[in-house]
């Protein structure tokens, strides 16, 4: 293993072993080592935290001179819960094996942390007049994103943006969005003995779940992105009544609406669906309907032929890495970046949203995650020439 190699793996085993999971948010320990180690560093890093929430803090990091650019390297330090009863090994201290390296986090996107860091010093290091790069180690983006809408309403300002997502060092220029609900459909309860007596909510419930089917179906009809799948609506859960001789008097599903690129207005969402809804009836009688917003995350994209996306395809390239501009099925904090910051962002980072990240024995490649520092170091170049 060559040195550049060895460096990035133990940072990363040492972000992993800082346990940061959200649920339920405990980013503070990994934010102090972040704090300490980037304090610590030849490079002479301007270190700042702050409290997002109580014990909770963003980390940011700004070295070189702003006057040739600015570039910001962001990712998020919470990882998901891991259950240690189901992995071969501790989640939370790294191990190596078959070329990979094991661990919660490693995917997403700890290591990718880590890449950013070290490709951060290389670059400066390297450079006689360095532009300025921003690292930017954010909280809570599993949950609602506070710590990036954070960094965002403290001004930050750069040229661009990379978010370290596992995209199996692919280029991600969109993204989807998400608009969710929970949808109540209110009854009158009443002996399961004599039902006609009662007005059933899961009856009305069935209609609503025909309806968004019918929904879907349209939906990945008339939707289509150059990147992106359709968008889809999911029933993803399902609720109701009080006891097995009731006619249930309510009854909920959650609706999950992952979107295009485009509208960001949840508003519009909000009026689809309300019209989607309207007029359902149970045995001639019309029910109560009402839904709840509980997400809503705006779709986002920056233009395949934009420099930024230009530039680290080229970079990727100079590392050896066959990337293409693609699309990431997901929301993620680059919404944020994008739509409220002005900054134009595209992810990526080793490993798979699909096949890694949220797993099991969550690992990635050593040598991609290797190809990531270089990417990154040579994007710098790049982008702050």
């Amino acid at each position: 293993m060559s040195s550049q190699e060895q460096a990035v793996v133990d940072l990363t085993r040492d972000l992993v072993e800082c346990e940061s999971e959200n649920p339920p948010g405990n980013e503070h320990t990994v934010a102090e080592y972040l704090r300490t180690r980037l304090e610590s560093s030849s490079v002479p890093f301007e270190v700042t935290s702050y409290e997002v929430a109580p014990n909770r803090p963003n980390v940011v990091a700004r070295v070189g001179n702003p006057a040739h650019g600015s570039v910001l390297l962001t990712g998020h330090v919470d990882v998901v819960p891991a259950n240690a009863e189901d992995w071969t090994g501790d989640p939370y201290l790294l191990r190596e094996q078959n070329g990979r390296i094991v661990g919660r986090g490693t995917a997403d996107m700890k290591a990718a942390l880590a890449a950013k860091i070290l490709a951060t010093e290389s670059y400066y290091d390297a450079t006689n007049d360095p532009g300025e790069v921003i690292l930017g180690f954010v909280v809570d983006e599993e949950n609602t994103g506070m710590g990036t809408r954070a960094l965002v309403d403290r001004g930050v300002e750069a040229y661009a943006a990379i978010i370290g997502e596992p995209t199996e060092l692919e280029v991600c220029v969109a993204q989807k969005g998400v608009a969710r609900y929970n949808v109540t459909v209110h009854g009158e309860s009443g002996h399961s003995g004599r039902p006609d007596d009662a007005v059933d909510a899961i009856a009305g419930l069935g209609q609503v779940l025909a309806r968004i089917e019918a929904f879907d179906d349209r939906l990945r009809d008339e939707t289509a992105h150059e990147f992106l799948a359709p968008e889809t609506i999911t029933v993803t859960k399902v609720d109701g009544g009080i006891a097995p001789n009731v006619v249930a008097d309510h009854a909920t599903a959650t609706v999950d609406w992952r979107i295009l690129p485009g509208t960001t207005s949840a508003e519009t969402f909000d009026n689809r669906l309300r019209e989607l809804l309207a007029d359902i009836t149970v045995n001639g009688q019309a029910i109560e309907i009402e839904f709840e917003r509980t997400v809503f995350a705006r779709a986002a994209a920056v233009p395949a032929d934009h420099d930024l996306v230009r530039a680290i395809l080229t970079a990727a390239d100079s590392a050896g890495v066959a990337a293409d501009a693609v699309g990431f099925n997901a929301a993620t904090d680059a919404r944020f970046l994008v739509h409220d910051a002005g900054i134009p962002t595209v992810l990526f980072g080793p490993g798979s949203i699909q096949h890694d990240a949220h797993t099991v024995n969550e690992s990635i490649s050593v040598r991609d995650l290797l190809s990531t520092v270089e990417t990154y170091q040579e994007a710098l170049e790049r982008l702050l020439s």
